[in-house]
């Protein structure tokens, strides 16, 4: 079988072709829905990379019935070796800041070591740097 020299060109400007489009369909799938593999999923400091798609906007904390209290809580943290800084951290960002159950902020305090300590007028509340942000816990003040 002969093939002639000008089919062996047009099969290569048609593969050229559907390169391209396949390559601009992967960039514009990848701009508009940049999670679709190794994303940072910030609310999971314990594994963080992950290949489902998660939602960070999340700034409340979950409604659940914390097991210890705030000086419980404070006391659990330093003896498992914290540092506290009082105030709030220079870097805090709103946006990469996630508020987490009591028992996840208490394992990612304790692996991370560092608890920066704001009092507000409402609420006594714990930060945790973690890549990328924070990662907080408040506790209500009691009424004066």
């Amino acid at each position: 079988m002969r093939v002639r020299p000008g089919r062996a060109g047009a099969i290569a400007v048609l593969g050229l072709i559907l390169g391209a489009i396949f390559f601009m369909g992967f960039v514009f799938w990848t701009i508009f829905k940049p999670d679709f593999g190794l994303a940072y999923d910030i609310t999971n400091p314990s594994h963080p990379f992950s290949f489902k798609e998660h939602r960070s906007t999340e700034t409340e904390p979950t409604e659940t019935e914390p097991e210890l209290s705030f000086n419980e809580t404070l006391t659990a943290l330093r003896d498992g070796g914290c540092a506290f800084v009082e105030g709030e951290p220079d870097n805090l960002n709103p946006d990469r800041c996630v508020f987490l159950s009591q028992q996840e902020f208490l394992e990612t305090a304790l692996d991370r070591k560092l608890v920066f300590m704001h009092e507000g007028e409402e609420a006594y509340t714990l930060y945790t740097p973690v890549k990328d942000g924070h990662v907080a816990w408040r506790w209500p003040r009691e009424p004066a």
